[in-house]
């Protein structure tokens, strides 16, 4: 099998195509979407040229600056969600990210490969030495996903967001490249 560094037994990680947006512009405008209930607030529905645009710029520009938004594959070429890098810090060398898995896909494992793989390559290949995860109050799930792959809850922003018509906190986790690696061995949980 040829060795693909972004690509796991279970999942791979591949940039975002055109029918990647499509999915979002549809995410975006349907009123019950889970994942817009995931976002710290509730959004206009807007037109589907509106939204491409505002990801063809952000695919665009963040690239520039070291940002990224991504796809996540399952092992069979299902699109099972996104994972972003959404801000980023020099000299600090620190970076906040995002994961989104679709519901379907939850609990098999391809949040922490990709994941694994995204900070694999922030730390070990760009040098970068903190991941942070910021996580609202109402995604308990999130939490426990965090809590789960080794991050450390560093502090909580009280009544941070306001969403869904009251204040909500948002949790701040925090994971060192030096954590990573000893916790994952560097490399050695990767299956080629």
């Amino acid at each position: 099998m040829p060795h693909n560094y972004w690509q796991t037994e279970r999942v791979r990680v591949r940039a975002f195509e055109q029918d990647d947006i499509e999915r979002m512009v549809q995410a975006r405008n349907e009123r019950d979407s889970k994942l817009e209930w995931l976002h710290d607030a509730i959004r206009i529905p807007q037109t589907p040229e509106r939204i491409r645009a505002d990801f063809g710029e952000m695919i665009t520009n963040w690239h520039k600056e070291e940002k990224c938004l991504l796809a996540v594959e399952s092992s069979d070429g299902a699109y099972a969600g996104e994972l972003s890098v959404w801000y980023t810090k020099r000299p600090e060398m620190y970076f906040i990210y995002g994961i989104y898995i679709i519901e379907e896909f939850q609990g098999r494992g391809l949040g922490k490969d990709a994941l694994k793989l995204l900070l694999d390559y922030y730390f070990n290949e760009k040098g970068y030495r903190k991941a942070e995860a910021h996580v609202y109050s109402f995604n308990p799930m999130s939490r426990a996903f965090h809590e789960k792959f080794g991050f450390t809850l560093e502090g909580t922003l009280r009544g941070r967001i306001f969403s869904r018509g009251k204040p909500n906190d948002v949790h701040v986790y925090g994971l060192l490249a030096d954590e990573f690696n000893a916790i994952y061995e560097h490399n050695n949980w990767r299956i080629h």
